[in-house]
């Protein structure tokens, strides 16, 4: 920091504080962390300067056509922001354009300027952070990469040790639950730590492609073993060993084999290569099951396939990083069409939050005389608006104490300790003691924020210059600024609907449930008719709403405030939510076995009774749509479980009069995985429905003052 002010303040550069801010926001963990935030934040400015410049020469003497276009332009990046791996480059590129925009745009004969000052000093900031960090102090990531990599394989490893217990009747459903909840968080910290040893550590960059091929498969077989977990409680009462002669084998494969790939990326040789796994059925006791029952085993047995297949693909990937095998083939999964044209519209809510943000900002420069800041309130607002639009759960009060407080310093520095000042050396030895204080009282993740408003507030208000001047005013018209601010902020995040945690999770479980019910009304079992491009447009869109809002709520959980829900507690709706991901895998495995073509004689033989299945589900969703807690368990087991026995009966008749050279393998195969999927989603149900009766939800509808 005292290196980049020393360089800008000698060159003579206005606004030194710019190449401050550079150092100060791309300052993370490692080298390689902070190197691809850095390049991420230029790539950001220069793309935000082009689009800038643009604006202004187009819109020179049209304020209104201006700031309409801009608003276009900073909604798209807040909501790339939200979704994109380079989030900070989206977040960059928005924000930089409103600073650069409302500097340059009272005065566009010097916006060229203004915007080749912001590359500049932010070059400089990000050259001089990169210089010190390289070869001063040096953090390769690469230790920590090889460190999250050994976690993740040996967790992995733990994982499934525990869903085979699970699976074998033995170890706690709790305990496996909180593994997989670990391995997710494992899983994104070796994601980040790749991308940055990618960049400062010559062996990772080398095996980019194995690494990435590694990293794709890892995340395969998470989700693989999930779902595998989730058809347990559907088996639970069958002999599987009698049904499945393998199923010792194929625990004893896959646990040497996950463990063996842990020992290759510690750099040890396997002592055994992987070997086949017979996961034949035994057909006689098939035979003897109903055809229910069948169904779960063919669905499970089929998991247990992938799994395999997915491990070898992944001992590949292991053995090739470590040279002791040939390049790894794709583990051959078919990948979900993108939905890149099907919005989110949680994304798109924070895109108009963030755009009222910056109109309202506009609206109160144009017609309130001597706002405080001026220009730069649009530009405060603008900065900060992005990244708070972005994050819903965080409440505008946690704002208050962090930005008083670093007003207060700052303005102490400004008023009684730089006037005193008279040459570089004690600057110099100011922005090194304000800088190592801040960030050393606010070292913790949890306080980025209270760092990152310490550092602006001290920069911005200090506003040091070779011609430093001091100015009361200008303390106080910073000071009175972040009022006006903080209420443009309260006011959107309140209007039109509460924030409260809470009222949001309700929100969007309704959501879930109205896009689960319009899945179920689609999947009609009569021949199908090729769909309109709206029709598939909405069934993309309910489908992307069902797989994703689970996470959402996930993220909403912790931030309910228990002390005031009585009857509820964290547990029972973190509970809840593992119950809603279940339902969203089973109406995925529906979806996917609904397109699979049936023999054409079950379709007549059995539409009736499938469509009564069906729509008895799709009642159940649109009571879920209004009341979370619209069924109770009990009875919901009750009628589907008469649903289930009706269709067992009809489906015994229609196969003891159809001849074998009707009915292959293949059909029947595809049949019970048919009925195996609607069999998930029921029992899927009536577990949300058990755990949706232990909360009590009306306190959550009940109004109160926060």
């Amino acid at each position: 920091m005292t290196i980049a002010y020393g360089i800008a303040l000698s060159m003579d550069w206005d606004r030194p504080y710019w190449a401050g801010f550079a150092v100060a926001f791309v300052s993370l963990a490692s080298i390689g962390q902070s190197l691809n935030r850095a390049a991420l934040r230029m790539f950001g400015t220069l793309v935000a300067i082009v689009v800038s410049l643009t604006l202004i020469g187009l819109f020179a003497q049209e304020r209104w056509a201006f700031i309409l276009c801009l608003s276009v332009y900073a909604g798209f990046c807040a909501y790339m922001m939200s979704g994109s791996k380079h989030a900070y480059f989206w977040q960059v590129c928005g924000f930089v354009a409103v600073i650069v925009c409302l500097d340059a745009g009272p005065d566009p004969v010097n916006a060229f300027d203004t915007a080749i000052l912001r590359a500049q000093e932010t070059g400089l900031g990000i050259l001089v952070y990169s210089l010190v960090a390289i070869y001063l102090w040096p953090s390769s990531s690469r230790a920590g990469f090889y460190a999250a990599a050994d976690n993740l394989a040996s967790m992995q490893h733990r994982v499934f040790s525990a869903y085979l217990g699970l699976l074998s009747g033995q170890g706690s459903a709790q305990e496996a639950q909180q593994l997989g909840a670990q391995e997710v968080q494992l899983k994104a910290q070796f994601d980040q730590m790749l991308t940055a040893a990618e960049t400062d550590s010559r062996e990772v960059s080398e095996l980019r492609g194995p690494w990435r091929r590694y990293q794709q498969q890892a995340a395969e077989l998470m989700h693989a073993l999930e779902r595998w977990r989730e058809s347990f409680d559907e088996v639970k009462a069958l002999d599987l060993p009698h049904l499945l002669p393998g199923l010792d084998a194929f625990g004893n494969e896959l646990d040497r084999r996950i463990a063996q790939i842990g020992e290759l990326l510690a750099g040890r040789t396997p002592e055994r290569v992987p070997q086949v796994v017979d996961l034949s059925l035994d057909k006689e006791v098939l035979r003897s099951l109903s055809h229910f029952d069948r169904a779960s085993v063919v669905v499970t047995r089929d998991r247990m396939s992938y799994l395999e297949q997915l491990t070898r693909s992944l001992f590949a990937a292991a053995s090739e990083l470590k040279g002791s095998g040939k390049e790894a083939a794709s583990s051959g999964v078919p990948r979900a069409p993108s939905s890149a044209l099907v919005f989110d519209l949680d994304r798109m809510a924070n895109v108009v939050r963030f755009v009222t943000i910056l109109w309202m900002a506009w609206l109160t420069l144009i017609y309130v005389n001597d706002i405080p800041g001026g220009t730069g309130l649009v530009g405060f607002a603008g900065s900060l608006g992005i990244a708070i639009a972005n994050m819903p759960q965080l409440p505008v009060s946690k704002l208050f104490v962090p930005a008083t407080t670093s007003v207060l310093f700052a303005a102490f520095v400004y008023i009684f300790i730089m006037p005193k000042l008279s040459s570089f050396i004690g600057l110099s030895l100011l922005i090194f003691a304000a800088t190592f204080a801040i960030c050393y009282l606010f070292a913790e993740p949890r306080q980025m924020l209270g760092r990152a408003l310490g550092l602006a507030m001290f920069f911005v208000i200090a506003s040091i210059s070779n011609e430093q001047s001091y100015d009361f005013l200008s303390v106080a018209n910073t000071a009175l600024m972040f009022p006006v601010i903080f209420l443009i902020f309260a006011i959107t995040a309140y209007i039109p609907v509460s924030p409260r945690p809470e009222r949001v999770f309700l929100r969007l479980l309704g959501r879930f449930f109205r896009s689960s019910e319009y899945l179920m009304s689609v999947m009609r079992w009569e021949t199908p008719q090729p769909l309109t491009r709206l029709e598939r447009w909405r069934k993309a869109f309910h489908a992307r709403e069902v797989a994703t809002l689970p996470a959402k709520l996930a993220t909403w959980a912790p931030h309910i405030d228990n002390a005031v829900l009585p009857g509820t507690t964290p547990q029972q709706v973190q509970t809840l939510v593992t119950s809603l991901q279940t339902l969203t895998y089973r109406m995925q495995h529906l979806l996917e076995e609904h397109d699979t073509p049936q023999a054409q004689f079950l379709v007549k033989e059995l539409f009736a009774e499938f469509r009564g299945w069906r729509l008895r589900l799709l009642s159940v969703l649109q009571g879920l749509t209004k009341d979370p807690a619209g069924e109770e368990s009990d009875a919901l087991r009750a009628r589907l479980d008469g649903l289930l026995e009706r269709l067992e009966e009809k489906i015994k008749a229609t196969l003891n009069k159809t001849a074998e050279a009707q009915f292959s393998n293949q059909d029947a195969e595809e049949f019970y995985r048919l009925l195996g999927a609607f069999r998930g989603v029921s029992e899927a149900l009536v577990d949300y429905a058990g755990n949706a009766d232990a909360i009590d939800w009306e306190s959550w509808r009940e109004e109160r003052f926060a």
